[in-house]
């Protein structure tokens, strides 16, 4: 492949972003459309209670209000909420609008369209509702008690059941010299992206044509849910995603942007929702939100002999139809071994609902439940052991050697290099002059800490049963003026795909970057297809463009032939140009405008394209990965990802013993996602997932009360990291091409928001060793960690 100085592996700045940077970006919300009603909704107060009575009639004959519609009201114009994805066969039957009951305080319960906002808003506070209170479920413990149901018709709070066993666990732990066991925690957190959710319907009554502009990652999936839940036609619905301000997993169902496009239908006119902070934080998707006990079984030499691990997961209001959250309990259970060797193996999962908001995908899905507990666990291992935690990860780590190297819990991976990847890690945080200095600063009062954790990350779902399964088509199109166009349904969500597309047609063709456009966002225009969840653009977009191009390529190259009189064996494209290879001459070249205009306008197709080749000049190419494996095994296992990315991150924190305030120093990454498209586009999704990691650890929680109230749905008490809070951030790279990928590409994108909550608190765990302190719940507020120093202080005799 001839590469071109904007091509694959160049750091080539991002073109989207001078439209950002200028203010010229579009999102949803800036679109408003002539005619078009506000909406404002009512939501419950309640966790968990029956509607009685919903009275109306006062908000009704507020000046400005069109409509106002309930859960029942509604129920003429659609259905039950449509299944994202469904393993567990427990889907519960959920409405847009609450009908009946109501599960969790933010539900939907009325709907007001107005001529503005303010006055929809002013209408929603004159809705009376009579409610009957029910027993609230917010723990995993009341979900498992009988007080109360969230689906009477389950008998039952549990959505997710299931269990395995490979190999002989027995016997592992029977022969093991030494045993551990923990239970770990992690805390219910959101994406909280810079856009909340939008959406604009408008329903045309004459044609019965529904057009849905919202703030999407995946406009193909929406449209096909909406369809399933308004129960239309779907080759009536256009969905349009114009600029979105993140996704992060949270963007990846319809439900709330059912309502408008029912209140459309209701109105025939366009109405617009736009949800406030408050609204994405109680009804959004969450994420996290389990507990883990690992129990590890080691020889003598520290080897892991077996491993156990149970999950229970507490799944909010639902994770199947609100989100599509359940199945990453099963994504966990396939990755707890994650980059280590485990001869036998044992899991259990448990999903229980409980009267918390839904449960949905948060740049990890499953990979970051699996990677917590057991990096954590390897940190606590060594240091009952009285090792150092590297030397325990490098006992364990599969070898370089060993790839493609299939795990006992059924994923391929594709290639690595952990030893490698810990030695750089090492090095570039000077590791072992760091734990020399560490003594000599805590007789200073300072305590300096450094965590580690190794990191996989499965990347690139094709998950059976629901709206992410695995295939992705792609249109290369060249003009008649010889510039290329992509066609793709795979959104641009701010992870650089306007730039990382074109780099790939770029190296095909041998064109400028400038010269090539990316078009999404519109399911009239762009193939069916799935958007960008589980780091899947490096993995089955990218491969779907490249291989489109160089069917296309092969198309240019035969016409050319036929134009040049040449074999099309002999031609080469350089710079714009076809041309006969090794001459340079005027005669035996054609420029791709030239190509362009003799194919479509002067003479046209009967005169210029040969025999046997389609009068166009674009192709398409849908790309399935060969090595998925949907069919279970005995032992339930299956295989749905394609690339798996790796890396070692070192975090280096200081604790303030005396205000349990936590800094994070540094964070050396060393990371392997393959062959790289733009390396300054991939340290720049590495660092984003860091953040999101850093919240989560130190910061962010979706905490509730008994009664299933959100305690801190807002900006001023459920605290996001600023750059403040974000440390510096060191990136390597290695690159282990994947051999399942045709450029050796390997999706990255959530590869840093899942190792550094386990970095980092290994890292406060290292720093407070003085202390005894054993980290416990996140995150690790101020309070926590005083309350661990004082116990340690006790315990030590220091009081």
């Amino acid at each position: 492949m001839i590469m071109t100085k904007k091509g694959l592996g160049a750091s080539v700045k991002r073109k989207e972003d001078p439209r950002f940077l200028t203010g010229l970006g579009q999102y949803t919300d800036d679109i408003e459309k002539p005619g078009t009603l506000h909406l404002a909704i009512l939501r419950s107060p309640h966790a968990h209670a029956r509607i009685l009575n919903i009275d109306t009639t006062k908000a009704k004959q507020l000046d400005g209000v069109v409509a106002v519609v309930t859960g029942e009201e509604a129920l003429d114009y659609y259905g039950p909420l449509a299944t994202t994805i469904n393993i567990s066969n427990n889907v519960p039957e959920i409405y847009a609008i609450a009908y009946k009951k109501v599960r969790y305080v933010g539900e939907p319960v009325a709907v007001v369209a107005a001529v503005d906002r303010y006055v929809a808003e002013d209408a929603v506070d004159l809705i009376e509702v009579e409610y009957d209170p029910l027993p609230v479920v917010v723990s995993v413990e009341d979900a498992l008690e009988p007080k109360a149901l969230l689906y009477e018709e389950w008998g039952h709070n549990i959505q997710l059941e299931w269990k395995t066993t490979i190999g002989d666990i027995d016997d592992a732990f029977a022969k093991a010299t030494y045993v551990f066991e923990e239970t770990i925690t992690h805390n219910r957190y959101t994406g909280t992206p810079m856009e909340s959710r939008v959406c604009i319907a408008d329903y045309n009554p004459a044609t019965k044509h529904l057009t849905v502009t919202c703030s999407t990652q995946s406009p193909s999936q929406v449209r096909t849910l909406i369809a399933q839940t308004l129960r239309m036609p779907e080759h009536n619905i256009r969905v349009i995603a114009p600029d979105v301000g993140g996704g992060y997993g949270t963007k990846l169902q319809a439900n709330a942007e059912i309502i408008p496009c029912v209140m459309s239908r209701i109105l025939g006119r366009p109405v617009k929702w736009t949800e406030d902070r408050v609204e994405n934080l109680l009804s959004g998707m969450h994420s996290r939100d389990y507990s883990c006990t690992l129990k590890v079984g080691l020889d003598k030499d520290y080897r892991i002999l077996g491993l156990k691990a149970k999950l229970i997961g507490n799944i909010g209001v639902d994770g199947t139809c609100q989100g599509p959250g359940t199945p990453a309990l099963l994504v966990a259970a396939a990755y707890f071994p994650g980059p280590y060797k485990i001869p036998a193996y044992e899991a259990e999962v448990l999903g229980v609902v409980t009267n918390k908001g839904p449960y949905g995908a948060h740049r990890g899905y499953g990979k970051d439940i699996a990677n917590y507990p057991v990096e954590r666990m390897m940190d606590i291992m060594a240091q009952k052991l009285g090792i150092s935690p590297v030397e325990i990860r490098r006992r364990n780590f599969i070898g370089k050697d060993e790839y493609p190297y299939e795990q006992i819990s059924g994923p391929i991976y594709d290639s690595g290099d952990f030893q490698r990847l810990m030695d750089i890690a090492l090095e570039k945080v000077d590791y072992h002059d760091l734990k020399k200095k560490q003594q000599e600063w805590r007789k200073q009062g300072r305590y300096i800490g450094v965590g580690m954790a190794a990191m996989l990350e499965p990347s690139g779902a094709a998950v059976f049963n629901g709206v992410f399964n695995g295939y992705q088509p792609a249109t290369v199109r060249m003009t008649p003026e010889g510039g290329f166009q992509i066609l793709t349904s795979h959104q641009n969500i701010g992870q650089g795909v306007e730039t990382t597309l074109p780099q790939i047609v770029a190296s095909v063709m041998d064109v400028d970057i400038d010269d090539i456009r990316l078009v999404y966002g519109d399911t009239d225009v762009t193939p069916y297809g799935l958007g960008p969840f589980s780091s899947r653009g490096a993995t089955y977009t990218v491969s779907a463009v490249y291989e489109a191009a160089k069917k296309l390529k092969d198309k240019i190259l035969k016409i050319a032939g036929h134009l040049l009189g040449a074999d099309p064996q002999d031609l080469e494209m350089v710079n714009g140009h076809v041309r006969v290879k090794g001459v340079s001459s005027h005669e035996a070249s054609i420029s791709l405008k030239e190509l362009g205009n003799k194919v479509y306008l002067w003479p046209g197709p009967y005169g210029t394209v040969p025999k046997g080749v389609d009068c166009n000049l674009e192709c398409t190419y849908t790309w399935t990965s060969e090595v998925v494996k949907w069919v279970p095994d005995e032992h339930g296992r299956v295989n749905l990802y394609t690339t798996h990315p790796t890396g070692v991150f070192v975090a280096v924190v200081e604790v303030d013993v005396e205000t349990g305030q936590v800094k994070i120093n540094k964070f050396i990454v060393s990371h392997d996602s393959g062959t790289i498209i733009n390396p300054m586009i991939a340290d720049g999704q590495i660092a984003g997932g860091i953040a999101h990691g850093i919240g989560g650890v130190l910061l962010e929680d979706l905490a509730y009360d008994r009664n299933g109230f959100m305690v801190n749905a807002d900006f001023q008490s459920y605290l996001c990291p600023t750059a403040m809070e974000v440390s510096d951030i060191e990136i390597h790279h290695i690159e282990c091409p994947s051999p399942f990928t045709p450029l050796g590409t390997k999706g990255m994108g959530e590869g840093g928001a899942i190792p550094s909550p386990a970095a980092v608190a290994n890292a406060v765990e290292d720093a407070l060793e003085p202390f005894g302190v054993r980290v416990k719940d996140l995150p690790l507020t101020p309070e926590r960690i005083l309350e661990w120093i004082n116990k340690g202080e006790v315990n030590h005799g220091r009081s």
